[in-house]
């Protein structure tokens, strides 16, 4: 049985970047309705710039989430992302790579390289928090058709302390494990 705890975070600002290309979800958060400060989703973001100095919760780390926390942090925004599920981080070349391989290779060959050539370029991410899915990168899109995070600079900030992570993983069971 998991256990669960609750993280309470304070911020003004709340960025929901859950869904798929553009199409809102917006997840059944506890307390939502009564958050005092401005909820927008990842389709409505602009810029950073007017964040500058705030503190600002983004909620979701695919490819919107981390691009979107990047941009907040570069301008000076006090960033926190929550991470809900398993990610692979790759660059564009090692994603450009493997579709260029899967042509010519097996799938799981192609995902155990593309994981050791991530391990070697960001190295051990579980030490901040960041677990891979089990399925491999390639073979996680085919099968489900989520998409490995393409970092844009995200976790070298992440490494650095500048943006935080909140680490939220759901059980089979529904419950959560907070990190």
């Amino acid at each position: 049985m998991a256990k669960s705890t609750i993280a309470r975070f304070t911020a003004k600002f709340l960025v929901v970047a859950s869904g798929e290309n553009s199409v809102e979800n917006i997840p059944m958060i506890p307390g939502l309705q009564s958050f005092p400060g401005e909820v927008i989703h990842s389709s409505s973001y602009k810029s950073g710039k007017s964040y500058s100095g705030m503190n600002v919760l983004v909620v979701g780390s695919g490819n919107s989430g981390m691009e979107i926390a990047y941009d907040l942090a570069a301008h000076g925004a006090n960033t926190s992302i929550v991470v809900r599920n398993p990610i692979h981080v790759m660059t564009k070349e090692l994603i450009r790579l493997g579709m260029t391989l899967a042509h010519r290779l097996p799938l799981n060959l192609v995902d155990n390289l593309l994981v050791m050539a991530a391990n070697l370029i960001f190295g051990d991410l579980s030490r901040y928090g960041i677990k891979r899915p089990k399925m491999g990168p390639m073979i996680l899109k085919s099968e489900t058709g989520r998409s490995a995070v393409i970092d844009v600079g995200t976790v070298g900030l992440i490494k650095k302390g500048i943006i935080k992570l909140s680490i939220f993983y759901s059980s089979p069971t529904g419950a959560g494990e907070h990190y």
